[in-house]
């Protein structure tokens, strides 16, 4: 029996090119290979990148992301297919020659993505068996078998309920189907759901992914092949947002480091892969074992040989400063950090482990291992209000961090998701459920808020990248940073107002001797949003002259922000002088 494993394309505004890679789907296949199963893998998330139009239930987000924006602040670019398109999708299958079709259905604004993937392969031959699993799949088993294209899905982790699905289906018994934990399945009609009931204990037993199925020159930081890499399973933290533990469960286990250093070598040698992101939800929760672990990278590898991320996030809970100074030492550049905001009792209603003051200290000792630091800071979450989004941004404004602005979306199973039903604060369609459809409005602060939050962010780190490189002073206020701009500034005095919402300025330079006309600059952008207290986007005419439109924003939010920021110190993103 063949089996194609297949990653489904994405239709979103952007898409994070060095986290497509089809890890899940590598492990699973190295399991099914052990069982004796022929196994390929269809990661259709190529680099493919096709404008669509944007469906209707998203058609307000057009208020919010001008699609031809050129400013340096600018969010969202248009709306794309990214990936194979269905006609090459369906041609891959056909020509797979399988007979059991696996779907990663990993987040359910995608969902449909995935769907479609399946309609593909029963329309080509119904016989043909689909099974989905993934995250979507373990939060909402029984929405996706109310798809006909779906035959079984697979709760959590699928390294033993797929072969033995499979051997269960080789003997064409439903009766015995139905004693497999974790499994969804129609019977006569009726979905029928197996509870999850165990975890995987031993990781070290579990092969290594099958990378050899995968296009290894696809994914790549820089120019160099990079990999994920999982250490540990399970969460035992209960964050209200996070489905992590509907996935995973609740426990930690964790693999040795011997494991995973041996995998480590086996890329090296095997595939030329010196670039691993560590994609666990808790790779530092054991600090002892991430402490064995970093060692026995530098006295495998050498220091500061790989190089080391774990982009998911890591909780400064969980972090000192003799791991840090490890973690630098095994190759570690840039350390994500889970911040979530300022507020203690938001953070304790969210189940968030880590004070402000223990962040600090992270902070201080990442800096003295000349770590760069992520923040990662979320927006736009029910409970939250303006002033506590505002306060953290500026709070990481004067740290040597960058701001990761995360904006909620609600993930089904989880306490929060329940709330916000409850309150009836979900969009009607899932495909709203993602972060960049702004998902979620409150009594508190509604969608234009949260936007505005989020370019906030955008232009905050700007201005960090500036004091980086040295074209601004570390340690400005914005009160001096607005004088500084306007000494620099040169376009402002040629803009011409058209009208409340439009600013219009000449600015031809094919004949343009140089020096004589200026082309419009960040300096002439940041001077326009204090001036006015809003945000613009740079747009490029047919002519080739280039206007500046003045976009919605929330006053009430810019107001609050620089009433409260405007003789605070703003500090850059490096450690380094």
């Amino acid at each position: 029996m063949k089996i194609l494993l297949i990653q489904p394309p994405i239709r979103d505004f952007y898409q994070t090119a060095i986290r497509t890679q089809p890890i899940g789907l590598a492990h699973l296949a190295a399991s099914l290979k052990s069982h004796g199963y022929e196994v390929g893998i269809l990661d259709c998330q190529t680099s493919e990148k096709k404008s669509i139009p944007i469906p209707s239930e998203l058609s307000y987000l057009k208020d919010f992301y001008p699609f031809n924006d050129r400013s340096p602040f600018k969010l969202y670019t248009g709306y794309y297919h990214f990936g194979m398109a269905w006609d090459e999708i369906r041609e891959r299958i056909k020509d797979s020659k399988a007979h059991v079709f696996g779907i990663s259905s990993s987040f359910t604004p995608y969902y449909q993505e995935a769907v479609e993937v399946a309609r593909i392969i029963k329309e080509w031959d119904h016989k043909k068996i689909v099974v989905m699993g993934g995250c979507h799949v373990s939060c909402d088993p029984e929405s996706v078998l109310k798809s006909l294209f779906v035959d079984y899905v697979i709760l959590g982790e699928g390294e033993i309920r797929f072969p033995y699905l499979l051997k269960q289906i080789e003997k064409k018994g439903n009766g015995s189907i139905g004693e497999i934990e974790g499994v969804g399945y129609r019977l006569n009609g009726e979905i029928r759901i197996n509870p999850l009931q165990f975890f995987i204990q031993d990781l070290d037993s579990l092969p290594h992914p099958a990378r050899e199925l995968l296009d290894l020159n696809r994914y790549r930081i820089g120019r160099k092949r990079s990999t994920m890499i999982i250490t540990s399973r399970g969460c035992p933290h209960g964050c209200a947002y996070c489905s992590t533990r509907l996935v995973m469960g609740a426990s930690f286990r964790a693999r040795s480091p011997e494991s995973i250093v041996q995998e480590m070598v086996e890329c090296r040698n095997k595939y030329h892969i010196r670039n691993f992101d560590i994609e666990d939800d808790n790779f530092t929760f054991d600090q002892r074992r991430a402490e064995r672990l970093m060692n026995l990278v530098v006295e495998t590898f050498g220091e500061e040989t790989l190089e080391l991320s774990a982009m998911n996030g890591v909780s400064f809970a969980s972090l000192d400063g003799d791991l840090l100074r490890l973690m630098k030492r095994a190759g570690f550049k840039t350390i994500n950090l889970s911040f979530v905001s300022t507020d203690p009792s938001f953070k304790e209603r969210m189940g968030r482990p880590g004070t402000t003051e223990a962040f600090d200290k992270v902070l201080g000792e990442a800096g003295q291992a000349y770590l760069n630091v992520i923040a990662y800071a979320i927006l736009g979450m029910p409970g939250q209000t303006i002033g506590e989004m505002v306060d953290t941004l500026i709070y990481l404004m004067g740290k040597r961090a960058l701001i990761g602005p995360s904006v909620y979306y609600p993930t089904p199973g989880t306490s929060l998701f329940e709330q916000c039903k409850a309150k009836e604060l979900l969009p009607s369609h899932p495909s709203q459920w993602r972060s960049s459809a702004l998902p979620i409005e409150t009594e508190e602060f509604d969608r234009l808020d949260i936007v505005t939050l989020f370019r906030l962010a955008r232009v905050i780190n700007f201005i960090k990248g500036k004091m980086d490189e040295g074209e601004l002073n570390e340690g400005m206020t914005w009160k001096e940073l607005f004088q500084v701009i306007k000494d620099k500034a040169k376009v402002k005095a040629k803009v011409k107002v058209e009208d409340e919402d439009k600013f219009f300025l000449p600015c031809d330079l094919r004949h343009a001797p140089y020096g004589k006309v200026s082309a419009i600059t960040w300096v002439d952008l940041l001077l326009l949003v204090l001036e006015e207290r809003s945000f613009f986007s740079l747009r490029k005419n047919p002519d080739r002259s280039t206007s500046i439109f003045k976009e919605k924003s929330s006053k009430k939010v810019l107001d609050y922000f620089f009433e409260k920021a405007w003789e605070e110190p703003i500090l850059k993103s490096r450690p380094r002088p």
